[in-house]
């Protein structure tokens, strides 16, 4: 068996990093000039978080009910910030390199979509182009554009997740397929929008079926 390491198996993969990147940029040149889309979700949601961001500035500490929302509602759907949670860095740093936003979003769904084709066996070069097609689906923009950002974040997520449950069944190797599971379906749960996850718990429930 030959383990010899050969850069030329990875250079699909670099080379679809440095694409995702550049088409990122390029698209999104605006927001690198000062530019902000405007998006209405987050306009609202600037009055929805205000007393839970009051509570915080005056008491040092984070509120977990807010009387804003429906009467009231628990405040962590919202905007509570937590001290330690390594998956919002992984996130933020590795995932979407701490891209202004939208420009995040497209990325990550990119990136998500390209590992998806890789489980699946497609060729890596085709794969970076399903993964552009993918990411510029019209309704990723609609959203975008009516500030659904944390909609936007779990569909990010779906891809990868999804991913490692195939690679899990498919290869039984249980530990590394259920560990790079468990990542993605942290980050899931971290872009914290349930309807897009209890679609994603369907479709691994119907996989999980047929397999």
């Amino acid at each position: 068996m030959n383990n010899k390491f050969d850069i030329k198996n990875y250079i699909p993969h670099i080379a679809a990093i440095i694409i995702f990147i550049a088409i990122t940029f390029v698209y999104f040149s605006p927001l690198w000039q000062g530019q902000v889309l405007k998006q209405h979700d987050v306009n609202t949601y600037y009055g929805m978080s205000k007393e839970i961001n009051d509570f915080r500035k005056s008491h040092n500490e984070e509120a977990l009910w807010t009387n804003s929302m429906f009467g009231g509602m628990p405040a962590y759907q919202i905007s509570v910030v937590y001290g330690i949670n390594f998956v919002k860095y992984i996130d933020n740093y590795i995932f979407r390199l701490k891209l202004n936003r939208p420009a995040d979003y497209v990325f990550l769904y990119m990136i998500g979509f390209f590992i998806l084709m890789l489980v699946l066996g497609v060729d890596p070069w085709l794969s970076i182009l399903a993964a552009i097609v993918y990411a510029f689906s019209s309704y990723y923009f609609i959203i975008l554009g009516a500030g659904h950002n944390t909609k936007a974040h779990a569909i990010g997520y779906m891809a990868p997740t999804l991913a490692f449950v195939i690679y899990t069944f498919r290869n039984r190797k249980y530990l590394i397929g259920g560990a790079l599971f468990g990542l993605f379906m942290a980050l899931e749960l971290y872009s914290n929008h349930p309807q897009i996850t209890y679609y994603l718990g369907i479709i691994v429930l119907f996989y999980g079926i047929g397999t």
